[in-house]
């Protein structure tokens, strides 16, 4: 049975438990690179919330045996715990002066999204785009994310150039920055160093919440900093939209073209589609203060 026809069998029987009163639609989702992920719509006929829920994984369960109606009560709780008032304050979203203080960017692979990016003010860096979002809170579901577009610039009367001001004097204390040694990163997930050299000088960069960090290498200065650290050009391997490596060129004789081949193997195989940066290598030039491609 294909999405589409597990997705009608879940509205009918969603539809079921509901009862009247309840719009239920199955639609499309645009992920990052273009994936597409499937959801149930939920609305209540007087009401303004509609939740929207995945069922990709509740589908990958139905295809491994699991109980259907099992994964329909599941459902149905999930949305009942959208709609009890405990769901992201979204009132301050009107008013600039209040969505300012919580702005951050997250960066993506531009090729690949341009279709999906076109409504959104980005800022364009080589084959990378900066993102603006903002930081929304709930006590039940956490942090989540709001994707400034165009739309929004013009109901709060404002330019690009300000929106990207405050996203750029924000984006530090929104999403604070965390750089580790890579042994450091290997003996928090495993208790132990796996035989690796203290001296490997790699770094990783992301946020505090480990979490659509790989744009903190555009945060003004460190790059820079860490650079006159080491006094040395910077390699930068993109792991993912979460994450970047970071290698001080004088502390390996680094092999471009196995650094490269590296970063299309980890894509191909350790890297969920949706969470793909590029297959590009990059490198910080100390002396121009840039970031470009590292070409063959």
């Amino acid at each position: 049975m294909d999405i589409k026809e597990f997705g009608q069998m879940m509205i009918r029987e969603v539809g079921d438990i509901l009862g009247e009163g309840y719009d239920i639609s199955l639609k499309d989702i645009e992920k990052n690179n273009g994936i597409i992920r499937h959801a149930l719509v939920i609305k209540e006929q007087m009401s303004n919330v509609a939740p929207t829920i995945y069922i990709d994984d509740y589908h990958r369960q139905y295809e491994r045996g699991a109980m259907l109606m099992m994964l329909v009560d599941d459902l149905v709780r999930m949305y009942k715990s959208t709609t009890t008032g405990c769901g992201p304050d979204v009132e301050f979203f009107s008013d600039f002066s209040m969505v300012a203080p919580k702005l951050f960017f997250k960066v993506v692979n531009y090729g690949k999204n341009r279709r999906k990016l076109k409504d959104i003010p980005i800022k364009k860096i080589l084959d990378l785009a900066l993102v603006p979002v903002c930081r929304v809170m709930s006590e039940s579901f956490g942090d989540g994310c709001i994707t400034i577009r165009k739309d929004h610039l013009k109901m709060w009367e404002i330019s690009e150039d300000e929106l990207w001001e405050n996203t750029l004097e924000s984006a530090a204390s929104v999403s604070p920055v965390s750089i580790s040694g890579l042994l450091d990163v290997v003996e928090e997930l495993t208790g132990r160093h796996e035989g690796l050299d203290d001296a490997c000088g790699i770094y990783v960069a992301t946020n505090t919440d480990k979490n659509l960090g790989a744009g903190v290498i555009f945060y003004p200065d460190i790059l820079k900093g860490l650079a006159e650290y080491h006094e040395s050009d910077l390699f930068i391997i993109p792991s993912s939209i979460h994450e970047v490596l970071i290698i001080p060129d004088t502390n390996m004789q680094m092999d471009v073209s196995s650094l490269r081949s590296m970063i299309h193997e980890v894509n191909s195989t350790a890297v969920g589609e949706e969470d793909i940066l590029s297959d590009n290598l990059y490198m910080y030039d100390r002396e121009s203060d840039r970031v470009f491609i590292v070409k063959e």
